[in-house]
This record gives structure tokens, C-alpha cells and sequence, in this order.
């Protein structure tokens, strides 16, 4: 599956300490083909309430050190891994999608539709990102559903989702978004990566067909 390989991905790096695997819907199927896995299981029991960043706060609440977290729905290179553990490990750090356009086509989304702006400076800091692009914008690469938080960020990252009165309905890139209007600094790593994203049943069908 999906989440078997970005475990084993981390696991062969030797990077990760502990691996945390926040589970909700259907929870039960993810715990049993996971078994023979050394992970800890966080139950977000709030799933049909809240979005995402509820369970990227739940995982957050058991690191103690430097932490990268991961989607379940994307096939990523464990390069990835490696590119992040080059990096200043103070900086929030933000892997970023070069080759997004091709991903698109394979997927055959509307861009227009589905695809959300993301900017950064020169020098890679994020500008923007999680808003509605329109005919006139183009983003500039694509999250790819891995954010890095260093450990000295932990703490203010929790307080910041905790903080803010519309967590309960915000998504990851949005709060990422917030990060940035909070002065927050973020490095994104842009490079072309054998990256792809299951959304549904399409994704699978079209990814059969490259």
C-alpha cells in the first residue's frame, strides 16, 4: 500500500526515530496491514469533524524532536527524505513539486479547478500558498503533502493551530499559509521528483496508463 511504502522509504534511511501513523476513518483496516510494522498508532477521534490539521496537530503533541510529516495518498522517492536531512533542520522546510504540470496532465485534473497558488522569493522562501488560482495565476510548483517542523518549532507550531479559531475547517496548506503571515520562515526545496497523488479512483486508472 501507499502508507507501507512511505514507511519503508523512511525506514531504510535510518533517519526517523519513531514513526507515528494518525488513523481515523476505517482506522481498524489501516492498524491490521500495518502489524508487522514498529509504528504508534494516534487515533484522531474527531476525523468527521475536523480537516487535516487537526491530525497533523494530534501527531505533533508526541514529537519531542525534529519531525517530517507525510500524506498517505501519494507515491513519493524516499530522495525526498534525503533532500530534507541536507537542509538547515532550524528552518521550517517544504518540499515543492517542479514538474507539477506533467502531473497534472497524467491526472487529467482541471488546474483551474483543483490546483492552489504557492510562491516563493528568490532566495526559496515560501510567499504563498492554499489559495484558488484563476486564468491570470500560475503557482509556481506543487505541495506535495510533506512539510518538515524542526524541533524548535514544535511547541509554536501546536499553539499557532490551537490559536487560530478556524482549525477546525482548515487545511494544511492554508495553516502552512498562516505560518507565513505569522512571520514565519519556510525554505522550500524545489526539484522535479517520481512524485503522484490518489485522490480517487481515476488517479489509479491513469496512473496505470503512463
Amino acid at each position: 500500500t501507499l502508507i507501507e511504502k512511505i514507511i519503508s522509504n523512511a525506514k531504510s534511511l535510518n533517519l526517523f526515530n519513531k514513526i507515528h501513523v494518525v488513523v481515523g476513518y476505517k482506522k481498524q483496516n489501516i492498524i491490521n496491514s500495518l502489524k508487522n510494522e514498529d509504528v504508534n498508532f494516534i487515533f484522531n477521534k474527531d476525523y468527521n469533524k475536523k480537516e487535516m490539521l487537526h491530525s497533523l496537530k494530534l501527531g505533533l503533541k508526541d514529537c519531542n524532536e525534529e519531525t517530517i510529516i507525510s500524506y498517505s495518498d501519494i507515491l513519493s522517492p524516499k530522495e525526498i527524505f534525503k533532500d530534507i536531512n541536507k537542509k538547515n533542520k532550524k528552518e521550517y522546510l517544504l518540499p515543492v513539486l517542479k514538474n507539477w504540470k506533467n502531473i497534472w496532465k497524467l491526472r487529467k485534473k482541471e488546474i483551474i479547478d483543483d490546483c492552489e497558488t504557492l510562491n516563493y522569493t528568490q532566495n526559496f522562501l515560501l510567499k504563498d500558498i492554499g489559495e484558488k488560482i484563476n486564468s491570470k495565476t500560475q503557482p509556481k510548483g506543487q505541495f506535495m503533502g510533506i512539510f518538515f517542523v524542526p524541533k524548535n518549532k514544535i511547541r509554536r507550531t501546536i499553539n499557532l493551530i490551537n490559536k487560530n479559531k478556524k482549525n477546525k475547517k482548515m487545511h494544511t496548506t492554508n495553516f502552512i499559509n498562516h505560518l507565513v503571515k505569522q512571520k514565519e520562515k519556510i525554505r522550500c526545496i524545489v526539484k522535479s521528483y517520481k512524485w503522484y497523488e490518489f485522490d480517487d479512483i481515476e488517479d489509479l486508472k491513469n496512473y496505470q496508463k503512463r
